[in-house]
């Protein structure tokens, strides 16, 4: 058992050091995203199905609550939590649709597998002319292929099961560490 307990480790260590090493653009690129809209005044909205539902959900808090330190919030909401009464392939994007502006940023968490409601998001998204952070998953190809041009993917599909969630999760800390650097300064 301590070898499995070592080996589960292990591979933790590793994919955290594949993340800040191939991962360090894109998500640089999502921070001055999330960051440049949050300081002209414009909302976060989060999404996720499957296990990535979490860490939307935990995105969302990060902003709305604060990460590392004591700060004001920001407004980031969370789709999954607007609609969680509702059922519908649609749902999402029609709280996008009634909540979202242009030029507000969406970060959509995927599990994989092309999730048609998170296809309808993103589309969604590009049509009221917001940007959008996608962390995606193993087989989510459709999904990034509705990205703009501006928008940003970071893809953990070469992590499996348990070792993605954890990819996208030291993702999203690190997205939430940088915006609070920008807006607050500090190290």
């Amino acid at each position: 058992m301590d070898q499995q307990i070592f080996k589960h480790f292990q591979s933790q260590i590793e994919t955290t050091m594949v993340v800040g090493d191939a991962f360090a653009k894109p998500i640089a690129n999502a921070a001055e995203k999330v960051t440049a809209a949050l300081l002209a005044g414009n909302s976060i909205f989060s999404c996720g199905e499957q296990s990535a539902v979490l860490l939307a959900q935990l995105f969302s808090d990060y902003l709305a609550l604060g990460f590392e330190i004591e700060r004001p919030g920001f407004p980031a909401l969370n789709i999954n939590k607007i609609v969680e009464n509702t059922s519908g392939a649609q749902r999402f994007s029609q709280a996008l649709n009634t909540y979202a502006r242009s030029a507000d940023v969406l970060l959509v968490a995927s599990a994989g597998e092309n999730s048609p409601s998170l296809i309808s998001l993103i589309e969604t998204a590009i049509e009221k002319d917001m940007s959008v952070v996608l962390l995606s998953a193993a087989n989510d190809d459709l999904l990034a292929a509705n990205l703009g041009y501006n928008d940003v993917l970071i893809s953990a599909a070469e992590f499996s099961g348990q070792l993605a969630n954890a990819a996208q999760f030291q993702i999203i800390q690190c997205i939430c560490a940088l915006v609070d650097q920008q807006i607050f300064g500090g190290e």
